[in-house]
C-alpha cells in the first residue's frame, strides 16, 4: 500500500470524497473527511419543503462501468437505491438503460457512506500548509487539522484556491490545466404543486434552449409521495443572466417556463444556486496524485460531470493509494 501507516484528510463530502475515504478506511487507513456544508453529497442533494421532498441537484445516476457497478450493487442490497426508470424519450437505443435514485432522495447514497466514516461538517477551510511533517489545515473558526496526506475533492477552482499559500509547487503544465477547469452554473427551481404535475412518463422532461432544460417530478420518482413537487433546472445562460437577481425576479421566470409543461398550479417555490454544476475543460485522467507532497485531487473536474464520473474519480484514487 502506497500510504501504509499514514493519516489522511479528505476535503469534500461529495460522492468522490466519500468513496475515496471509504476505500481508504476499508483498507485500514486512518482517514477524516472535512465538509464545509451541513450535509453529505454535494450535488447529490435532497431538500424538504412544505412537507414534500425534492432532489435539487443530480436527478439520477447511471452505470456504464463495472467498477462503479459493484458499488451500485452494494447500495441495492442495502436498500439504499432503486431504479427510477429505464426508458426515456431522449434515449438513442430502444432498450434504454437503468436510471437509479435514492429511496427517499439522491442524498441517501452519500448519507449511507458517511455513516461509516469520520466526517466533520460545517468546516470551512481557509488555509493549507505543507511541511516536512505533513499537512496542516486551518478553518475559519480557528480549528486546526493535521495529517500526512491531503486529498482535495471540492470543485477544482476551490481546491486550487486552497493551495495558494500551501508551500507546494506542482508541475507547471498540470497546474495550468487545472486552472482552466471551469463550471457552468445552474439555477434550480423548487416547486410545490396543488396536484399531480401531469408530466409524461417517466416523470422527467428534457427541454432545449430558453429558460429551463429539465423538469423532474419528485412524486412520480417516489421520494415525495404526500406532496406533489417538481424540480426545474435552468439553462446555463439563464443562470448567468440571473445569478444575482432577487428571487422575486428569477423565481417567476422559472415558474412561468415550467407552467407550460405542468397541469397543476404552483403554490410555492424557491430557488437554489449551483455555481459548480457542470465542469468545463475538465481533466480526463481520473485523478491526480503527487507523491512528493502527499497530495491528491479527485472529483467531477477529473472524472466527468455525471455522478458516475465523480464516483469513479474517487474510486480510482482510493484504489491507487491502497494498491
Amino acid at each position: 500500500m502506497k500510504i501504509s501507516g499514514k493519516t489522511v484528510l479528505v476535503v469534500g463530502a461529495g460522492i468522490s470524497g466519500l468513496l475515496t475515504a471509504t476505500i481508504l478506511k476499508r483498507a485500514g487507513v486512518q482517514v477524516k473527511v472535512l465538509e464545509k456544508g451541513r450535509g453529505f453529497g454535494g450535488r447529490m442533494a435532497t431538500r424538504r419543503m412544505d412537507g414534500g421532498r425534492l432532489d435539487h441537484g443530480a436527478q439520477f445516476f447511471t452505470v456504464r462501468t463495472s467498477d462503479f457497478g459493484r458499488w451500485v450493487e452494494e447500495w441495492q442490497e442495502k436498500g439504499v437505491i432503486r431504479e427510477w426508470f429505464r426508458k426515456a424519450p431522449w434515449d438513442r437505443s430502444p432498450e434504454g438503460h437503468p436510471r437509479y435514485c435514492g429511496i427517499s432522495g439522491m442524498t441517501d447514497v452519500p448519507k449511507t457512506l458517511g455513516e461509516d466514516l469520520d466526517v466533520e461538517r460545517s468546516v470551512r477551510i481557509e488555509s493549507t500548509k505543507h511541511s516536512a511533517s505533513g499537512w496542516t489545515l486551518q478553518s475559519d473558526k480557528g480549528a486546526a487539522f493535521e495529517a500526512d496526506i491531503l486529498i482535495l475533492t471540492a470543485p477544482v477552482p476551490q481546491s486550487i484556491a486552497l493551495l495558494s499559500d500551501a508551500g507546494v509547487r506542482l508541475p507547471e503544465e498540470e497546474w495550468q490545466s487545472m486552472k482552466k477547469v471551469d463550471y457552468e452554473p445552474c439555477l434550480t427551481g423548487l416547486l410545490v404543486l396543488d396536484g399531480p404535475s401531469g408530466l409524461a412518463e417517466p416523470g422527467g422532461v428534457k427541454t432545449k434552449g430558453g429558460v429551463i432544460e429539465w423538469l423532474g417530478d419528485n412524486t412520480r420518482k417516489g421520494i415525495s409521495p404526500e406532496v406533489s413537487t417538481v424540480t426545474v433546472h435552468s439553462t446555463p445562460e439563464f443562470a448567468r443572466e440571473h445569478w444575482d437577481s432577487p428571487d422575486e425576479v428569477r423565481l417567476p421566470l422559472l415558474q412561468d417556463a415550467a407552467s407550460e409543461y405542468l397541469k397543476a398550479k404552483i403554490v410555492n417555490g424557491s430557488v437554489h444556486r449551483w455555481g459548480f454544476n457542470v465542469p468545463i475543460n475538465g481533466l480526463t485522467k481520473g485523478f491526480s496524485w503527487y507523491d512528493e507532497f502527499g497530495l491528491g485531487f479527485a472529483g467531477d473536474g477529473f472524472g466527468g460531470p455525471r455522478v458516475e464520473g465523480a464516483a469513479l474519480s474517487g474510486i480510482q484514487l482510493g484504489t491507487y493509494l491502497t494498491a
